[in-house]
């Protein structure tokens, strides 16, 4: 079954990335990341992290309101965590902004 989950980033300082957990594998699971869609703005860059492993770093711009969705083939074994979140370089300061995942059972 495909679910989704949104996460809100809290306010965005320029020149940092902002990172949040997004989803955690509690034991006996097994999840597979299928999408992720988040705010796009020139100059924010999308981060998302499995543990300590960087697996996304792209412009904002490469999701857009014909194409919201980046198509994701993430699994999430018993433990492990995704985090995700922006490195804001636009020169200011942004309000929170929303990341959501599709998610489904893996295995």
């Amino acid at each position: 079954m495909l679910r989704y989950k949104r996460v809100n980033t809290g306010a965005l300082a320029n020149g940092v990335e902002t990172i949040v957990e997004i989803l955690s594998c509690p034991i006996g699971k097994a999840y597979k990341i299928v999408t992720i869609a988040g705010y796009y703005v020139a100059s924010l860059y999308l981060r998302v992290y499995r543990d300590a492993e960087q697996i996304v770093d792209c412009s904002s711009t490469d999701m857009t309101a014909q194409a919201p969705l980046l198509p994701m083939n993430l699994p999430l074994a018993t433990g492990q965590v995704c985090k995700a979140g922006y490195y804001n370089n636009t020169g200011g300061a942004i309000a929170a902004k929303e990341i959501t995942i599709g998610y489904e059972d893996a295995g």
